[in-house]
């Protein structure tokens, strides 16, 4: 069967999204950047590879682009040699998941300082309001080998020292989640020794406590993404990791404030248009075990 001829209408967006399939700063800037010079690409629907939407990066089209990755290393460096390629857009928003050291993301090889330096890279020179911190998401598991061991484990160690650091830098803000156990996410867990654990609503708030505990002392302001059990408890509030009226404030952009419904029925997103992939190319290599996009087991 061939493709779909969607790609021969020109889609549209104010708002491109880079991704939330992959980390497309972190191994796909060269790809990104021919596409920008290009001013269009051809994205192929991650449910149905015969419909394929020719997307417009025309900056007569495209307002602000929302970044996603847990390594802006290559992002900062194809900047510094292609920045009017960048700066021809008005926006550019940063949703950097910071996670702590963990096993669970045995594949994300950059250190957490050099992460951390990132973050400051960004913030002074894209603003602080251009960077959202993400901690994304909470896991909690046991180990295969130790099941009758009552400890649970989790991937929350640095979260003081995360917080702590970004708090100094001026972040005053964090979103989060805890991890949606899907069947190919417990499979991928069971296959690398591990089993991923579904917290109750009483053991999420008492996980919460301390996390709100630990951002009251830095100033911090939580976020819930897709959690809408715990929205409302205690001052955390509803996410918006692509939030229109945020980026219309920053850069004095009328963007149109449209609910994203392309996305879980709990996402408070503004409406925007995706370019990244789950196959071939875009497969990310951080190949994290709670991964929720790629289902690969080794």
């Amino acid at each position: 069967m061939t493709p779909d001829m969607n790609n021969q209408v020109l889609r549209k967006s104010e708002i491109i999204s880079c991704s939330r399939r992959t980390d497309v700063p972190g191994f796909l800037m060269e790809w990104v950047v021919d596409k920008i010079k290009k001013e269009s690409v051809d994205v192929v629907n991650p449910f149905n590879k015969n419909i394929v939407s020719h997307v417009s990066l025309s900056p007569k089209d495209v307002k602000c682009w929302v970044w996603w990755s847990k390594n802006f290393g290559p992002w900062i460096e194809y900047y510094k040699k292609n920045e009017s390629t960048f700066t021809q857009y008005e926006g550019h928003i940063f949703n950097f998941t910071i996670n702590s050291r963990s096993e669970l993301e045995s594949g994300l090889k950059i250190p957490l300082e050099k992460r951390l330096e990132q973050a400051k890279w960004i913030i002074s020179k894209f603003g602080l309001e251009s960077l959202q911190w993400r901690f994304d998401p909470i896991v909690l598991y046991k180990k295969k080998t130790n099941l009758n061991n009552n400890r649970t484990l989790d991937n929350l160690g640095d979260f003081t020292y995360i917080a702590q650091s970004l708090s100094a830098m001026g972040v005053r803000d964090l979103i989060f989640s805890f991890a949606t156990i899907y069947k190919k996410v417990s499979r991928r867990m069971e296959a690398r020794g591990k089993i991923i654990i579904e917290p109750s609503i009483a053991k999420k708030k008492e996980i919460l406590d301390n996390l709100i505990e630990i951002c009251d002392d830095n100033q911090i302001k939580m976020h819930a993404c897709c959690q809408p059990d715990v929205v409302g408890y205690k001052d955390i509030t509803q996410a918006h990791c692509i939030n229109g009226k945020k980026i219309n404030d920053i850069y004095d952009l009328t963007i149109k404030l449209k609910p994203d419904k392309g996305q879980r029925d709990a996402c408070g997103c503004t409406k925007s248009r995706d370019i990244g992939g789950y196959h071939g190319k875009f497969r990310c290599i951080h190949n994290c075990d709670y991964c929720y996009a790629n289902p690969r087991k080794k």
